[in-house]
C-alpha cells in the first residue's frame, strides 16, 4: 500500500481506469462473475445490436430493469476516494467502462464514459436525445423519425463512441501512471487504454479481487476497492 501511494505521489499525470468491480459494493452486479448479469441474461439476447434489431421489446425490458435497479444506488467509498484524489490533483481524470454515473454522483469532474451512460436515451436512427422517462411511454417507444428509442450505451456489436474514445486515448497518452480499479481487463478495445499507458512507458497499479491479464505488468493490490482506496486516501492525506 505504501509503495502504491508513493507511486501516485510521484506520478506527473496519473489517471484512473475503472470497471464493474468499482460499483459492486454499491449493489450493482458485475457482468462476468459467478453472480454476474451475463449468467442470468445471455448477452446476445438482451444487450447486443442484434437483440435491439430482432427483439426490441425484450431488449428494452432488460434496460428498463437496469434503470429501475440503478435509480436509488449511491456511490460507495471507492467512488468517493477517487473523487477526492481528483480534487486533490493526484489523478487527472477517470476513464470508466461503467454506465451507472456513480463517479459523477461522488463528485468526480473529468469522467470519460467509453461505454456510454444510462443517464440518457436516444433515437437509434437519427441520434436525437431524450430523457430516460421516454422509455416508459410505450413498449417500444419511437422517435418522430420512426427509429427505436434506446439507452445511450454501447451494445455488443457496436463501436465505441468516437468522441469519448478519442478523449480516453488522449488522457492515456499523456499519463505516466494508470490506477486500474475493478476491471477484468479482458474487454476490448477498452483494455487498450491502460495498455496505452504502459506502451508509452508508464506504470500501472491494479486494485481487483481477481487476477487479470495485466497483473504481470502492474503493481497489484488484491482486495475490495472501497477498503483499499479508502486506506489510500488516508495515507495520501486528502
Amino acid at each position: 500500500m505504501e509503495r502504491a501511494v508513493k507511486m501516485l505521489i510521484q506520478a506527473r499525470h496519473a489517471i484512473a481506469f475503472t470497471g464493474a468491480g468499482v460499483s459492486t459494493e454499491s449493489g450493482i452486479p458485475d457482468f462476468r462473475g459467478k453472480t454476474g448479469l451475463w449468467e442470468e441474461y445471455p448477452v446476445e439476447k438482451v444487450a447486443s445490436r442484434r437483440a435491439l434489431v430482432e427483439n426490441p421489446a425484450l431488449f428494452l425490458n432488460f434496460y428498463r430493469e437496469r434503470f429501475k435497479s440503478y435509480a436509488n444506488v449511491k456511490p460507495n467509498p471507492a467512488h468517493e476516494a477517487l473523487a477526492r484524489m481528483e480534487k486533490a490533483g493526484i489523478i487527472k481524470g477517470i476513464v470508466t467502462q461503467n454506465i451507472d454515473g456513480l463517479h459523477q454522483k461522488a463528485g468526480s469532474q473529468k469522467v470519460v464514459e467509453i461505454h456510454g451512460t444510462l443517464s440518457r436515451v436516444r433515437c437509434d436512427r437519427c441520434q436525437k436525445y431524450y430523457l430516460p422517462e421516454k422509455l416508459d411511454e410505450e413498449e417500444v417507444p419511437r422517435c418522430n423519425c420512426g427509429g427505436v428509442i434506446r439507452p445511450d450505451v454501447v451494445l455488443f456489436g457496436e463501436p465505441l463512441p468516437r468522441r469519448e474514445w478519442q478523449m480516453a486515448q488522449e488522457l492515456a497518452e499523456r499519463s505516466d501512471l494508470v490506477l486500474i480499479v475493478g476491471s477484468s481487463l479482458v474487454v476490448t478495445p477498452a483494455n487498450q487504454i491502460p495498455g496505452l499507458v504502459l506502451l508509452e512507458g508508464g506504470k500501472a497499479i491494479i486494485i481487483n479481487k481477481d487476477p487479470t491479464p495485466f497483473d504481470d505488468k502492474a503493481y497489484v493490490l488484491r482486495g475490495y476497492a472501497g477498503e483499499i482506496l479508502s486506506e489510500m486516501v488516508r495515507l495520501l492525506g486528502v
